[in-house]
């Protein structure tokens, strides 16, 4: 994980986390993100795979991860390489927004990386499948694809309330790059 952080100067700096989990969780958890990396079973689908099989194919880690949780609803998002909107689902995810109610996801297939704002930082999160993230409400966040991969997530609705828009910013599309494991503002990424 990084964090993008801004200095006295308004210059853009750069402080990396260590690369252990728990170094990982404890930071987000300063924020009220929880992220949590979860085993999961070792299974293939095809893209045509409905939602359920999905599912049904992750019910114990599941299962744990919504131990505590009031009621909740389950979907699967897909977005495999051969989608036709898949350029336009893209540019979706990297516009900045927030819902008003929390937001939680389990990458399931697939990688990217999950921005999220927090008190003036920007934190990227290098995700894997495995990895749970849960956003509280009105927390600003933005997502980037992997471009070569499909990408499929299992998404929780607390008190089965799809979340909706509270906030939709602009696009971050060339406002941070990749620079090996660094994340770093470019010309364009003012915060």
């Amino acid at each position: 994980m990084t964090e993008l952080y801004r200095d006295i100067d308004h210059a853009y700096q750069l402080k990396l986390c260590d690369t252990e989990r728990s170094c990982i969780a404890g930071r987000l958890a300063g924020v009220g993100i929880h992220y949590d990396h979860v085993e999961l079973p070792s299974v293939l689908f095809d893209e045509e795979s409905r939602p359920d099989e999905v599912i049904g194919s992750y019910i114990a880690p599941l299962d744990r991860l919504m131990a505590s949780m009031p009621r909740v609803a389950l979907d699967v998002a897909s977005v495999p390489i051969s989608h036709p909107r898949r350029d336009t689902i893209e540019r979706e995810l990297m516009i900045e927004h927030a819902h008003d109610a929390v937001e939680s996801q389990l990458l399931v297939h697939g990688a990217g990386i999950l921005f999220m704002r927090a008190s003036g930082v920007v934190f990227a999160l290098s995700c894997e499948p495995g990895d749970y993230v849960r956003i509280p409400a009105g927390l600003r966040h933005w997502f980037r694809m992997d471009p070569a991969r499909s990408f499929r997530t299992i998404r929780f609705f607390e008190h089965e309330t799809r979340p909706r828009l509270c906030h939709r910013g602009g696009d971050m599309r060339g406002l941070f790059e990749l620079v090996g494991q660094k994340v770093r503002a470019t010309s364009r990424g003012a915060l």
